[in-house]
């Protein structure tokens, strides 16, 4: 049944495809990290990860998103000759939607989706009614750092209606269902809400969530503000709740635990930019790392879930890919709970400096992750990375 269904859908797709008028690339990433396992001298584990973002224009008032992703969890075993079978990779829909933008001639703004789609956090709305957008914590883009930001919300099926207010503020709202049935179905109701000025531009989202029942009755929000106070110097700050059950035997702990904040300053200049990011949050849960195992491939800590964590990333980078089709530099990043003694073994550290080369219309970047372990033998580990990369 499941093979019928996936024919039916390659063939779906590649009719719709072909009646689009135009298909541009706007995102992509194709990358391939190595790293030696602690646990052996001689293994290596070498993994890719891609996505990729298409975008199918049918005309001026509509258009569709396709976001797409393989990993390969050991490359060397896919592509062996001598092994009588093939170690599978993983391939998913990371989104799919229908966007109906300036609907009736006016800045209204309706979308049709599945999957991990930026209107649940209102992300894409900044950008399309505002024309700025906030460009995330730099986190994000630190693998050894990726495990403490907060997970991107997704759904089975949702529709999304957003309007601008003024010419500085917008409102949106969004109802979805997880796709489940019986006991495990769940329904979301998400809003969103913008605003734009000469020295801040303001996000924020808040959603409930309700099961089955109500069994539990769940709220998540988030708060985000960039401080524009010269062109050289801005500051980001957000703070948020994760998806917490107010039905808990453990709410209060649960909502002390689940609470996240970031304050980041950031210098930009012409030949040069520096972030630092200063966090109290806690570590991704297994079944929110996303579609793919969280990076970094060697955990060289040990890990507390539901504990907050402080810390710091920072972020030194020497050229402009814009002028000077270049960019090196440097993530520094340092984690450890804050409700325990201070054990070495409980600490993450890890530098990481990178190069990346603009090759046209893409981009080229090379870098290594050295993790110290003050702590043990070997007194360090390292995890390498080589990605080509696209974002308009």
């Amino acid at each position: 049944m499941k093979k019928h269904i996936a024919h039916i859908f390659v063939c779906f797709s590649i009719i719709y495809a072909a009646a689009a008028l135009e298909i541009t690339v706007p995102e992509f990433n194709f990358g391939v990290s190595a790293a030696k396992q602690p646990s052996s001298s001689s293994q290596v584990t070498i993994v890719q990860e891609s996505s990729v973002n298409f975008r199918l224009l049918h005309g001026e008032r509509f258009y569709s998103d396709l976001n797409l992703a393989l990993y390969i969890n050991d490359v060397l075993g896919f592509f062996n000759p001598q092994l009588p079978s093939r170690i599978p990779g993983q391939f998913t829909f990371i989104d799919f939607s229908l966007n109906f933008p300036f609907l009736g001639g006016k800045p209204l703004f309706l979308s049709i989706f599945t999957g991990q789609h930026q209107s649940l956090t209102g992300t894409h709305y900044s950008v399309d009614f505002l024309k700025h957008g906030i460009r995330p914590i730099k986190m994000y883009e630190n693998d050894s750092a990726t495990l403490f930001t907060p997970p991107h919300p997704r759904e089975a099926i949702g529709i999304s209606f957003a309007g601008l207010t003024s010419n500085t503020g917008y409102i949106g709202s969004t109802i979805a269902w997880n796709g489940e049935m019986k006991d495990k179905q769940e329904y979301s109701i998400y809003a969103q809400g913008g605003a734009f000025s000469n020295i801040a531009l303001i996000n924020t989202y808040l959603s409930f969530h309700i099961t089955d029942k109500a069994a539990a009755l769940s709220l998540a929000a988030s708060a985000s503000v960039l401080f524009t106070i010269h062109d050289n110097f801005g500051i980001f700050t957000q703070l948020g709740l994760h998806k917490t059950n107010f039905r808990s035997t453990t709410l209060q702990q649960d909502a002390v635990g689940n609470i996240f904040a970031f304050f980041e300053p950031r210098v930009s200049l012409e030949h040069a930019n520096f972030d630092f990011t200063f966090f109290v949050s806690k570590i991704r849960e297994p079944q929110q790392n996303g579609f793919f195992p969280a990076a970094p491939l060697i955990k060289p800590f040990t890990v507390f879930h539901h504990e907050l964590y402080g810390g710091l990333n920072m972020f030194f980078g020497f050229g402009n890919l814009e002028f000077d089709k270049m960019q090196g530099g440097l993530y520094s990043f340092v984690a450890m709970p804050i409700t325990r003694a201070v054990n070495m073994s409980f600490v993450l550290l890890a530098l990481t400096p990178f190069y990346t080369l603009n090759i046209g219309p893409c981009d080229l970047e090379l870098r290594c992750s050295v993790y110290p372990l003050l702590y043990a033998t070997p007194a360090s580990m390292f995890e390498g990375k080589i990605a080509l990369k696209r974002n308009l």
